[in-house]
């Protein structure tokens, strides 16, 4: 028993030193570092590849790991372990569809939480399993995973919102990003042919191959800073949104950052007007409706004026009157409506 627990114990040592050694190492040199001979580290790399599948190539006389395909096992504290469960629990709220890759890394690390949180990884398996699969979605991503992990461009068919058919583009992947607003997927890319920077919905991809032209990432791009004015992906010219919240919903909003940029201000009425720059107003809009009439637009114009042809339709659509209220503000409408929530948005 001591013996099989030495020998893992050094299997997983060899396979750390060949991943944080990417130019690869010697069987000598693996044996030094190891304090074992020769014939020991060759069948501990020949159990490496067949028994625990760790993906090896010797190059020159030289093993490495094969990086891309695969991570080395990492071990999560109890409070690790907790903060990736309730990441992925969030996660489940944008997921329309099944994802096998992650349903296995739940899986893996459902089975080593201790009671009671390991009693819930089952159920959330559940979830997941409940959700429609999609073979050529879960595809697209993970040949999307595959071209941004290897700086390989990818060729794909894209039907956007505004064409009837796809169109071949040939990009080069430099994030990925989730949306809950529209329950997607989003790939940040290099549009070679145009040679800008855009942002494209994974679920109109309709074919996906992947080259062997390789790119780089530039090192000014920075992620963070692309999307630091968006709502969750849209990406467009900072726009000032200001929104008054009634007494009613205030300390809702106060205890939450909806946004990085954002300011409030309370008001000697108990309500707070929330101050925030944002990429567009597309996004925001569906959280501002989220919060039916307890939320009153103010600015910009444009949005604000939307929202009054939204409610007047509204009030149409449902067979309701609209009548002029005494508030300050000239053209404000109050609406038999209490809460008209969540409307369907998507995000271009």
């Amino acid at each position: 028993m001591m013996s099989r627990l030495v020998k893992l114990g050094r299997l997983q040592r060899i396979e750390r030193i060949l991943y944080q050694n990417p130019q690869g190492l010697t069987i000598q040199r693996l044996a030094e570092l190891c304090d074992v001979s020769i014939r020991t580290i060759y069948r501990d790399i020949k159990d490496l590849e067949q028994i625990f599948e760790v993906p090896l190539t010797r190059e020159n006389g030289r093993w490495k790991v094969v990086r891309t395909s695969y991570l080395p096992p990492v071990r999560f504290s109890l409070h690790e372990a907790m903060g990736l469960f309730l990441s992925y629990r969030l996660a489940l709220r944008y997921m329309d569809k099944q994802n096998p890759d992650l349903e296995e890394a739940w899986s893996k690390i459902g089975s080593v939480m201790p009671e009671p949180i390991s009693r819930f990884f089952p159920e959330t398996l559940k979830e997941i399993k409940n959700k429609p699969l999609d073979r050529e979605y879960n595809r697209t991503v993970r040949t999307l995973t595959s071209a941004w992990a290897e700086g390989r461009r990818v060729r794909i068919q894209y039907l956007s919102s505004r064409r009837s058919t796809p169109k071949e583009r040939l990009i080069e992947p430099y994030f990925m990003q989730p949306s809950g607003i529209s329950h997607a997927l989003y790939v940040i890319a290099r549009d070679v042919e145009i040679d800008e920077i855009r942002t494209f919905k994974v679920q109109r991809i309709k074919d996906i191959e992947l080259t062997d032209e390789k790119y780089e990432i530039p090192g000014d791009f920075d992620a963070l800073e692309f999307l630091k004015n968006s709502w969750t992906i849209w990406s467009d010219e900072p726009v000032e949104v200001k929104v008054r919240f009634s007494p009613r919903v205030a300390s809702a909003v106060k205890e939450a950052i909806w946004h990085p940029t954002q300011e409030l201000k309370e008001e000697p009425d108990g309500s707070v007007i929330w101050t925030g720059r944002v990429s567009g107003i597309l996004e925001i809009s569906a959280w501002i409706r989220s919060w039916g009439a307890e939320a009153e637009v103010l600015e910009p114009k444009s949005l604000r004026e939307s929202f009054v042809n939204d409610v007047q339709s509204l009030a149409k659509l449902y067979g309701l009157g609209l009548t002029e209220s005494a508030g300050k503000q000239e053209g404000q409408c109050a609406v038999e409506i209490q809460d008209a929530k969540n409307f369907a948005h998507e995000t271009p």
